[in-house]
């Protein structure tokens, strides 16, 4: 009987769709970074990693380039975090608002004047 069940469940999720975005290791690599900062390292080359995978299929999950863009800022790599920081709000126009506050309050108030002339 359990190991019907266990046939089953995975029947289920062999044919389980693949996700609109690519999340990678963003999920645990999180968790291991919030029960341990010192794992930074390691979150930020999940991050990198998810990124990279979600740029070759078009599929970047919202927030993860925001999240990378923070972690350089933290690391006073400003001008690698703006980068990140127009990415995402180019990829998601939802995140325009929070994103344009973010980039200006690091200074790229020219970034975002420009991308309000784009649209």
């Amino acid at each position: 009987m359990m190991l019907a069940a266990l046939a089953a469940l995975a029947g289920v999720a062999a044919c389980a769709p693949a996700t609109r975005f690519e999340w990678g290791a963003y999920e645990p690599a999180l968790y291991a970074y919030a029960q341990n900062p010192e794992n930074r390292e390691a979150y930020r080359t999940a991050l990198e990693r998810a990124i990279e995978a979600g740029r070759k299929r078009d599929a970047v999950a919202p927030g993860l380039l925001a999240e990378l863009g923070y972690l350089h800022l933290q690391a006073g790599e400003t001008a690698q975090a703006l980068t990140l920081f127009q990415e995402e709000r180019a990829r998601f126009p939802e995140s325009a608002v929070f994103m344009d506050r973010v980039i200006v309050g690091i200074g790229g108030q020219t970034a975002v004047a420009a991308a309000g002339e784009a649209q």
